[in-house]
């Protein structure tokens, strides 16, 4: 009897004192580096056309990075892309610029922003309604310079899921007619117990909620995802589960048995490219 209570009384007290949100989503103060002095020759862009701007999201700033043209968005095809779990996008700065260059330099304009509290941008991510809130102050600049959803292209990695699967259910101001999920995050309750080692519902410690399953359901177009079966961050049959429930216009995936979380330093980059152009020109 008293073991239990001992177990209840150290529940009530994590539930108390630890700050969820920090744990599942832990941006953190960073400085920005996008300059070709610390990118492989081959992922060179026109330092010309690296842009730092800023939006709002409620009462805080949202620093966003654009490789393009912005003057030309109203024409151009542009790649969103929404990064993983780390303290600020520069983490992600080689993928964006190898992604400016996938075909071609500069095929496509390329955007990515940090959520509130990573990075640069103000505030503190706390839930879906904060990262839903971000994601449409970014969709709004964009449809304000003529984007349309023919042109538009988003692409979530890992955490990134958390914005892109409720966007593409609905939840987007320009709709999402390709969607590019590469070791998508699949449930808070995943989530969770990958970020604290406890195997508890996600409802014992957080109000996050989070359900990819659902908004894959509920999302009717084109839909790539990729996917390492030795993923430790994001397991594998989990994202099975939830990116198999998409029913829409058309389906593709791409699974590595001997690839990790790192997917594109793992398969190479020849795979990612070919893969990745292949569902973009399709």
């Amino acid at each position: 009897m008293m073991k239990k209570i001992l177990i209840l009384a150290s529940l009530s007290l994590l539930t108390s004192c630890l700050d969820i949100s920090a744990v599942m989503l832990y941006g953190g103060p960073g400085e920005y580096n996008f300059t070709n002095a610390s990118l492989d020759a081959i992922d060179h862009v026109d330092e010309s056309k690296i842009h730092r701007l800023q939006t709002f999201s409620d009462q805080d700033t949202i620093e966003i990075l654009y490789i393009g043209d912005y003057s030309q968005i109203e024409s151009d095809t542009i790649i969103l892309f929404l990064h993983g779990n780390v303290p600020s996008m520069d983490s992600y700065w080689s993928t964006i610029a190898h992604i400016a260059n996938l075909g071609e330099q500069h095929r496509y304009g390329v955007m990515m922003y940090d959520y509130r509290g990573y990075g640069k941008s103000t505030g503190t991510s706390t839930d879906e309604t904060s990262l839903a809130s971000d994601y449409e102050s970014v969709m709004s600049w964009l449809k304000d310079q003529g984007l349309e959803s023919d042109r538009l292209i988003v692409f979530a990695n890992s955490i990134g899921s958390l914005t892109a699967g409720p966007a593409a259910a609905g939840g987007s101001l320009i709709p999402i007619e390709k969607l590019i999920m590469e070791v998508p995050q699949s449930s808070s309750a995943i989530i969770m117990q990958s970020s604290t080692g406890l195997s508890l519902p996600s409802s014992m410690l957080t109000i996050f909620e989070f359900d990819l399953a659902v908004d894959m359901s509920n999302y009717p177009a084109e839909l790539l995802w990729m996917h390492g079966e030795l993923d430790a961050t994001a397991p594998f049959n989990d994202a099975a589960s939830a990116m198999r429930s998409h029913e829409g216009s058309y389906f593709e995936e791409a699974i590595y048995p001997s690839a990790g979380h790192g997917l594109r330093w793992d398969i190479g980059n020849e795979e990612w490219d070919r893969v990745l152009l292949n569902f973009i020109l399709k």
